[in-house]
């Protein structure tokens, strides 16, 4: 027989072990934020290169101070070959920029500007320029005659069609650059896009030393 009502056990309802309503509103949140962040990190900016590798077969590596390894090598102009030559000792007794570049190179590209700017600014002076061409990935005596009518820039270049040259000054990135004192020693050398307070000032201290 039934007992009373009193005597019969009160059942509690089941508990409810769901989320709350304000869990629920919160993991959306939580996932688009874990989202934002996630793609943060993968846009991150990292640091961008500022030279063109380039595989030369190394024959030296001239240091500051050192001699600057001599070359003769033929003249490119706007219209290709010009049939004349450059031999860098032929240019003792001035400060020398040399660069070292490929046609197709960005940053080389990018520096033809900084350099046409300081070419006018020391051109006046015991200075000259002088960029080395080199045929990485087939660059041609052509591209180099046709990034010189781009660029419009004036002073001499050079076409290296083996690489010896850009191998004799070790040269595995462009642009590099070596600034040469008017003894024929390598005073400075940097590799990459360079501003162009960082190249006066080089070429100013050779011209004084």
């Amino acid at each position: 027989m039934l007992g009373s009502k009193s005597d019969r056990k009160r059942v509690s309802p089941a508990k409810n072990h769901g989320l709350s309503r304000a869990e629920k509103v919160a993991i959306p949140f939580i996932i688009i934020i874990a989202i934002w962040a996630l793609w943060s990190f993968t846009q991150a900016p990292t640091q961008a290169s500022t030279t063109l590798q380039v595989a030369y077969s190394s024959t030296g590596s001239p240091t500051q101070s050192g001699g600057a390894p001599d070359f003769t090598l033929p003249i490119v102009g706007p219209g290709g070959l010009t049939g004349q030559t450059l031999t860098l000792s032929s240019l003792r007794g001035k400060v020398v920029l040399l660069e070292f570049m490929e046609p197709w190179c960005p940053h080389c590209q990018n520096m033809a500007p900084v350099l046409d700017g300081l070419d006018a600014q020391y051109r006046v002076g015991n200075v000259t320029f002088v960029s080395v061409a080199g045929p990485w990935n087939g660059a041609s005596a052509s591209d180099a005659a046709s990034f010189i009518h781009h660029y419009g820039t004036n002073w001499t270049y050079v076409y290296d069609s083996s690489g010896t040259v850009f191998a004799s000054y070790g040269v595995n990135s462009t642009p590099t650059f070596f600034v040469i004192g008017k003894d024929g020693a390598i005073a400075s050398s940097f590799q990459g896009e360079q501003p162009a307070s960082t190249l006066a000032s080089a070429i100013s201290a050779a011209a004084t030393s």
